[in-house]
């Protein structure tokens, strides 16, 4: 089921049926399908992802890359983006990120994007990714402006 069998209003239960608790690989971000995290929760303006560092995902010292974490946090702000359920689709006007601490390959994070502010245009996002020991490993905010473009009949997925 995507938007074409999806009505207005209807995203954000889909969601919570088909992918929370669950390994995604079937959204419309070839990218986070990449990531291989797991929807935690995800409710109105609100997401949370995990995932365990994988080798690819590091730099030179074993760490997850900067611009991984970077593609977490973007990732997650885009499902509490979608979980606004509107008409419309929204694109990054920019991703401010901290890098606090690092993680290593084979550790596990988890990433958690709130909704602060949705405007008639833009929407204000703030991330904070940790450690599972609790560490604050990294923050970010983003602002993302609407597009005017409409989901299309033809999109088969809902998420991102």
């Amino acid at each position: 089921m995507g938007y074409k069998e999806t009505p207005s209003g209807k995203v954000l239960q889909y969601i919570k049926d088909n992918f929370v608790g669950k390994l995604i690989t079937e959204s419309r971000s070839p990218a986070g399908n990449w990531l291989q995290f797991t929807l935690e929760n995800i409710e109105k303006g609100k997401a949370t992802i995990s995932l365990e560092v994988r080798y690819d995902m590091t730099n030179p010292y074993g760490n997850i890359h900067g611009g991984m974490m970077a593609l977490v946090m973007d990732e997650v702000i885009g499902w509490s983006v979608v979980s606004l359920d509107t008409d419309n689709h929204y694109t990054s006007l920019n991703l401010n990120v901290d890098f606090l601490y690092a993680i290593k390959q084979g550790d596990r994070l988890r990433a958690t994007a709130e909704v602060i502010r949705e405007g008639k245009k833009i929407i204000h996002v703030e991330c904070r990714v940790e450690h599972q020991n609790g560490t604050l490993l990294g923050k970010a905010s983003s602002n993302l402006i609407v597009t005017g473009m409409k989901p299309k009949d033809g999109d088969s997925k809902v998420a991102n």
